[in-house]
């Protein structure tokens, strides 16, 4: 075994904890994805936050999955116990499915799902579509119940997208779970009907006394903003009402994020409008169409053959004649019209957008030669006409030409086969092709802000989300990298013909503005309204009149304290400034050199890349490069060394999860660390090798995993590597002694010979110090409980107030990040001397910044390298110094924790005050209201129940606030600190 390498790695293993606890926050920044500043702001409010109960209500296309996923890393992360349901509507289910796996590191239950190994209870996050929780005549059972003794957090996305008997339900089931998150772009909350339910999910106690006093949960708002406002006795003092916003206003746990204030950040839209005269034979066909709707009623929906034959007469020629010879058997007016047209469009089957098109490809290849485009044509007739046609007048377009089209089957989710989707999208990732041809559909979830950033319209689709899932295809957040200032911008071109029924429509998509900006979601009835608008501007030939955009910064909710409110856009962008300004924490053992205005989160990818290089040369664990044996896609893999006389699989220092030692087919996990190697699409699976099969014989892919924090591989290494530092080179054990051969070029030689190193992690709120589940005054009352519903009831406050004191823990990490101790020694002619936290550094670094970047390694020593009394000596020193090293960053840091726990001290007092009130207010009236029928025990029991769960309230309270105090003080700050120590003999090796 290579003792250097084996302390290197554990050394590694507590740096990545700290770095978790600092610049990865909590663990939230682990998933695959880059933060932008409004992301990383929401996470650190939410996770700061004294309760979990918020709405993030960000405009489509801000990624509010994504920061949902960030909290829940960092909550599973804090706690691997923690599990989340999610209630999404049946269109998003499989995009939240995705986003967990490729970003999440969660394989995600989906309620009711068989035969497919999702249906786990053990899986951190469950999916469930809002009919699974609802039970009606005839369906049978719920095929889940939204638990709060299950589940710690609930996410409700969109929900105005859901029946309204649905979020009702959803929102009395939430008033008992300790953690709920909402997502919604439009969460309507100046209208009542929408407002209460949504205000219940994340006010539950100002919910709770509107329902007791028959009241809406609005006007409860307003008058506990009236009563800060009064006990703010006219102070003009920011902080006081900064506070009183925490504290009781009614937006304070609403985040609401527009793409106006990102815009740096954000790709813009750029709009052209190419308007044309007709052509006669398609003024003709216009007029055509406008005869087959005569009659049509938009309101049942512009779907069915007057309206699909409408829509043919404004594409091709090619693909109106099939309409027109169909129109001319009719008989009548429209018969001997549709009969000219067919003949003209075989005398000249011309198209007045193709110049158009031709005008707008030529331009932009002028001023960019390997720009590519995405032209979208409508239907096959008119893909193949322009395929046909474009290498004419662009002859490298031969053979060059991706195409689109919309599957045969009715189920276009379930028969897609993505991988051809890739195949055919792959030209265009490489810069081979330029042109990318699709009909009026691509599938939602397809991401081709990759493949090209110009969107040209050559035909429209009918369908407003039709045309906005298009554009936003393209219109995606792409890597962060340095994307501030970049502007990314999006083109959209519309090609419309004056007169045409495709005209009117564009116009009234125009003025309700989803052009410049995405869709709001909406639900059913919405959106078959506003396609009734559409399907009138279309009869009537004219854009609708008066109509509304669909986006807006606002969410509906007066507050008098919205001027208080201090999270706002220049501070996030303040504090995502500071954040890309943190160095890893060192030793980061970087193996490539920096790359210029590089993130954290760059430089901790290049550390796990030599974190990962140092566990190969220890031959702890083996990890590989392969490719995908299907497309050849890179990734990286982690496994035992071979077993039998292949390889040393009993030398690794303990066992990994998913991993087995049978052999390298049964055990090895793919991964990738660099969010740069996520594909485009991201996939899930990779093909390892030519012999996988599933049980059926077919082809079967194994699991691609992310490699950050969260990740079961990664925090399994983190976690195995802490526990074997500690176990062997701790206080308790005997001083271990190695050499260490330094390759060429090392940044250690010169340093030593011979040196001491010592290391210990501060983690300023270890869950050591979290009170125990169960005080033994609380204990007594459980105990003397009747019932198990009262049982429950207790338990439920209980586990309650271990998710405050968990909040509590992050607030005070995010007020004092962790830390990373280093002090070594060396051996000088005239004794032992002390070494730089730089120098002892670079004796932890086994990999040269030379361009072979060889790695040190570590040998037993054949003789003591010193007496074991003088290096017990030394140890002890270097433990003082490590002690007196807390003791100063205890100092640094005590009075920012104070001032942080003095704000969350009066939310948690305000929260319980609230709580206590209310079950005051409920024992009083059941008190006062004894039964006219019915045995007077039942009524003297629920009495007793109310009165128990008061009392566990009071004493709730009182434990937090105990506890608040002993933080605040310092006496309960700070863990047990265990240092590490290790001797080496620091040998050139020339």
């Amino acid at each position: 075994m290579d003792h250097y390498l084996r302390f290197v790695n554990g050394v590694q293993a507590l740096r990545r904890r700290v770095s978790a606890l600092d610049i990865g926050m909590g663990g939230a920044l682990g998933i695959a994805a880059d933060p932008l500043p409004h992301q990383i702001a929401t996470v650190r409010r939410v996770l700061g936050d004294s309760h979990i109960r918020h709405l993030i209500s960000d405009e489509v296309g801000l990624g509010k999955t994504v920061q949902a996923l960030m909290i829940v890393n960092a909550l599973r992360w804090q706690d691997p116990g923690h599990r989340t349901l999610v209630i999404a509507p049946d269109n998003l289910l499989s995009q939240w499915q995705e986003e967990c796996w490729i970003r999440g590191h969660i394989m995600a239950a989906i309620a009711g799902a068989v035969g497919d190994g999702t249906q786990d209870e053990r899986s951190p996050v469950t999916l469930a579509r809002p009919r699974d929780l609802m039970a009606r005549p005839g369906q049978g059972a719920r095929t889940i119940s939204a638990d709060p003794a299950v589940f710690d957090l609930l996410i409700v996305d969109e929900p105005q997208t859901m029946p309204r008997e649905t979020i009702q339900a959803i929102s009395q089931a939430s008033d008992e779970f300790r953690q709920v998150l909402v997502l919604s772009a439009t969460p309507r909350l100046g209208d009542p009907a929408w407002r209460e339910p949504i205000l219940r999910m994340i006010e539950p106690e100002a919910a709770a006394l509107a329902r007791m006093e028959s009241r809406n949960v609005a006007e409860v708002l307003e008058d506990r903003e009236a009563a800060a406002i009064t006990d703010l006795n006219g102070s003009d003092c920011p902080r006081d009402w900064t506070q009183g916003f925490l504290q009781s206003g009614a937006a304070r746990r609403i985040i609401r994020n527009g793409r106006s204030d990102w815009g740096e950040y954000l790709p813009q839209r750029r709009n052209h409008e190419v308007r044309l005269q007709p052509l006669a034979f398609e003024r003709m066909r216009h007029e055509i169409a406008a005869m087959v709707l005569e009659g049509a009623d938009p309101a049942q929906g512009i779907q069915g053959p007057a309206w699909t034959a409408a829509r043919a007469l404004q594409r091709s020629a090619r693909a109106a004649r099939t309409v027109l010879t169909e129109l001319a058997t009719r008989g009548g007016a429209v018969s001997e019209l549709a009969e000219a047209a067919r003949i003209k469009s075989l005398e000249d089957p011309g198209d007045s957008r193709v110049e158009a098109l031709l005008d707008i490809l030529s331009e932009e290849w002028c001023h960019d030669e390997g720009r590519a485009f995405i032209v979208v044509c409508g239907d096959n007739p008119t893909i193949d006409m322009l395929r046909a046609a474009l290498p004419r007048y662009f002859p490298f377009l031969a053979d060059t030409i991706s195409v689109l089209r919309r599957p045969a089957a009715t189920d276009v989710e379930g028969v897609t086969n993505l991988r051809e989707i890739q195949e055919t999208l792959a030209p265009l990732l490489s810069g081979e092709n330029r042109l990318l041809l699709v009909g009026d559909w691509v599938q939602a979830g397809l991401n081709l802000h990759h493949v090209a950033q110009g969107i040209i319209f050559f035909s429209l689709p009918w369908e407003i989300d039709g045309i906005d899932q298009l554009i936003g295809r393209v219109d995606r957040l792409g890597p962060t990298g340095d994307r501030k200032g970049s502007r990314r911008v999006i083109d959209i071109w519309r090609i419309l013909i004056e007169g045409s029924q495709e005209a009117a429509i564009a116009d009234t998509v125009a003025a309700l503005g989803v052009f410049d900006a995405p869709l709001p979601p909406l639900s059913p009835s919405e959106l078959a309204n506003l396609q009734a608008v559409l399907g009138r501007a279309a009869i009537k030939r004219k854009a609708a009149l008066s109509v509304v955009p669909l986006t807006g910064n606002g969410t509906g909710l007066p507050s008098h304290f919205k001027g208080a409110d201090p999270f706002i856009p220049q501070q996030a962008a303040a504090d995502f400034d500071l954040w890309r300004e943190k160095p890893c924490p060192a030793p980061a053992m970087l193996s490539e050199l920096a790359r210029s205005k590089e993130t954290p989160i760059r430089r901790e990818e290049r550390a796990i890349g030599a974190w990962l290089k140092t566990i190969t040369a220890s031959s702890d664990f083996d990890t590989g490069f392969r490719r995908d044996k299907v497309d050849g896609y890179g990734f990286q893999t982690f496994w035992y060394h071979g077993v039998g006389e292949r390889g040393r699989a009993g030398e690794s220092p303990f066992a990994l999860p998913s991993v087995s030692r049978d052999s390298w087919m049964s055990g090895h996990l793919p991964f990738i660390y660099r969010r740069s190697d996520i594909s485009a699409p991201p996939r899930r699976s990779v093909y390892t090798d030519d012999g996988e099969r599933s049980g059926d014989g077919e082809r079967s892919g194994r699991p691609l995993r992310f490699f950050d924090h969260g990740a079961e591989l990664h925090d399994a290494l983190v976690a195995g590597y802490t526990a074997v530092c500690l176990n062997s080179f701790g206080t308790a054990k005997q001083v271990v002694q190695t050499s260490v051969k330094l390759p060429e070029g090392h940044p250690a030689r010169g340093i030593g010979p011979i040196v001491l190193i010592s290391v210990a992690q501060i983690d300023p709120c270890p869950d050591e110090l979290l009170p125990p589940l169960w005080t033994p005054e609380a204990k007594e009352m459980l105990e003397a409980a009747p019932t198990d519903p009262q049982r429950r009831a207790l338990s439920a406050d209980r586990h309650a107030l271990q998710t405050l004191f968990r909040a509590l823990q992050r607030k005070v990490r995010i007020a004092a990040p962790a830390s990373l101790i280093r002090v070594g020694s060396y051996k000088a002619q005239d004794g032992w001397q002390d070494l730089t936290e730089e120098e002892v550094d670079l004796c932890l670094k086994p990999i040269t910044s030379s361009t072979n970047n060889a790695l040190a390694k570590g040998r037993n020593a054949r003789v003591a390298l010193e007496r074991h009394d003088v290096v017990n000596l030394i140890r002890s020193r270097q433990v003082a110094t490590i002690i007196s090293k807390v003791e100063q960053y205890r100092a640094a840091v005590l009075n920012n924790v104070r001032q942080e726990l003095v704000g969350f001290a009066v939310q948690v007092s305000a929260h319980f005050q609230a709580e206590i009130r209310n079950r005051e207010m409920a024992l009083k009236r059941r008190r006062q209201s004894p039964p006219e029928v019915g045995p007077v025990e039942l009524w003297q029991g629920q009495v007793a129940a109310l009165e128990r769960s008061l009392a566990m309230d009071r004493l709730n309270f009182s434990e937090a606030t105990t506890f608040l105090q002993g933080l605040a003080g310092g006496s309960s700050f700070l863990g047990k600190i265990q240092p590490c120590t290790a001797l080496m003999a620091l040998i050139a090796d020339d």
